[in-house]
């Protein structure tokens, strides 16, 4: 759904995504670039519904708004009415029709407001939600800003008690978990953000004689063990020269510190949840320590992720300089482009040894939320649920793979990565926690300090903002 970012992505999959409403761009700072500010595949999917609003229990009571108009806010376009006729196609005037549906079911218009600052956004949410005229009834959130933030200082509600979730096919699991908080169900959205993988170069594994990684993923057999193996076979002086010109990774997309999010999430570790999920400073867990020194071997022993770290690792990719590079989903787009000569591939990171499968982490990715100074919290978010795809997004999204990625081999891995990416972007809701983070694997890859070293002198800075977020 929200990615964020500037890409170039296939037609196709760009048209089944406008089909759900889009959610657009952000720019934050620390943040990818935006599509979304969570890293939904290019665009998020947003609302269009699986039944027509008319479709009502008898039993359940129908809201008479008496002509009020119901705001859903973002900092992106998701209107599908604001398309132009010619361009639409069935899936939008499908949209259409529903909200046609719900502006009579409920007597109300619905309207899609869009702040586009998105620096200012925050600002502007909170603002408006003080002075009782909120900008919208239901809002666009980064994850990071929703928790702990807005549900400690009282600007969302829980929707538990709003939308019936129990049918497991219609929501999917990253909305249950990863707009979830203390309990309670929050955000709400019918999509998925885009996955964070590793892209590689398979005609240069074969030109190698390497293992081919998604075979290796598909017998299970992709591990940290065969991981390092791997990497480790790949980083070759391929002209004798005595200097490495190849090498296993030449990075990814926001460099070392997203790839080794990545190895810590899978190997059951976090950067601010305590093993009960409570905000707490988690680097210094055992599982954690054991990823950070993963990293390090790799890249302070096995040297097989490129050094120095390139300016651009995407362009080193593209160059065949390293046979992975990592990054999201939506960055494949650019590279079948550049890389026509080339066969790409998709895997999974490898599997940790605290982990039971293949797992996917984003750090971004935002949902809608009931705002509660708006008088019409309730329906409004009965309403996103009745104009949503639900189950629908992921059949569209599948079907947009086919189309949008080369070979079968991604598309299974692509589909395998909807059902599995989890949120792992609390630390981005500490103030400062990102580069506090960065200073870590700064410290361990380029100080070669000791994971257990270099935890435990960003412990004290870590916690004082951790404190600083949930005390003011």
């Amino acid at each position: 759904m929200f990615i964020r970012t500037k890409r170039n992505w296939i037609a196709a999959l760009l048209a089944v995504f406008v089909v759900i409403f889009v959610i657009g761009c952000s720019s934050s700072s620390n943040t990818e670039p935006s599509a979304t500010s969570s890293a939904s595949e290019t665009p998020a999917a947003t609302p269009a519904p699986s039944a027509s609003a008319s479709e009502t229990p008898a039993e359940e009571a129908v809201t008479d708004l008496q002509g009020a108009t119901i705001k859903i806010g973002s900092w992106f376009d998701m209107d599908p009415r604001a398309i132009a006729e010619a361009d639409r196609g069935p899936s939008q005037e499908t949209q259409i029709q529903l909200i046609a549906d719900a502006e009579r079911k409920y007597n109300c218009k619905i309207e899609f407001v869009k702040f586009a600052d998105y620096d200012k956004y925050m600002e502007n949410f909170t603002t408006t939600a003080l002075s009782g005229e909120p900008f919208a009834d239901v809002a666009a959130l980064e994850l990071f800003h929703a928790f702990p933030q807005m549900v400690k200082k009282g600007f969302i509600l829980p929707i538990d008690d709003m939308i019936d979730m129990s049918d497991a096919t219609e929501y999917t699991t990253w909305m249950k978990e990863g707009g979830s908080f203390d309990g309670h169900q929050y955000g709400y959205y019918d999509g998925g953000p885009s996955p964070y993988g590793l892209i590689y170069n398979k005609s240069l594994v074969e030109k190698l004689g390497l293992e081919d990684p998604y075979e290796l993923q598909k017998s299970g057999e992709w591990t940290w063990d065969k991981f390092r193996e791997f990497m480790k076979a790949a980083t070759q002086d391929t002209n004798n020269d005595g200097k490495t010109d190849v090498w296993g990774l030449t990075g990814g997309w926001d460099g070392i510190p997203r790839i080794t999010e990545q190895f810590i999430y899978a190997n059951k570790g976090a950067i601010d949840r305590d093993a009960s999920g409570n905000v707490a400073y988690s680097l210094n867990s055992e599982n954690a320590i054991e990823a950070l020194q993963f990293v390090s071997d790799l890249y302070n022993v096995d040297k097989s992720i490129e050094q120095p770290y390139p300016e651009d690792p995407f362009k080193d990719f593209v160059s065949q300089k390293g046979v992975m590079v990592a990054g999201y989903s939506w960055n494949i787009g650019d590279l079948l482009t550049n890389m026509k000569d080339q066969k790409l591939g998709l895997v999974f990171f490898p599997k940790a040894p605290k982990s039971d499968g293949y797992v996917t982490y984003t750090p971004f990715g935002n949902m809608f939320f009931a705002v509660k100074q708006s008088k019409n919290a309730v329906a409004a978010m009965k309403i996103m649920d009745e104009i949503s795809l639900k189950s629908k997004a992921r059949e569209l999204a599948i079907e947009a793979y086919k189309t949008a990625f080369p070979t079968e081999e991604m598309v299974d891995t692509r589909t395998q990565m909807y059902d599995s990416v989890q949120y792992s972007g609390g630390y981005l809701g500490i103030p400062t926690g990102n580069d506090l983070f960065q200073a870590v694997i700064k410290d361990v890859t380029d100080g070669k300090v000791a994971p257990a070293t270099a935890v435990d002198k960003a412990k004290g800075q870590f916690e004082g903002k951790i404190n600083e977020l949930l005390t003011k």
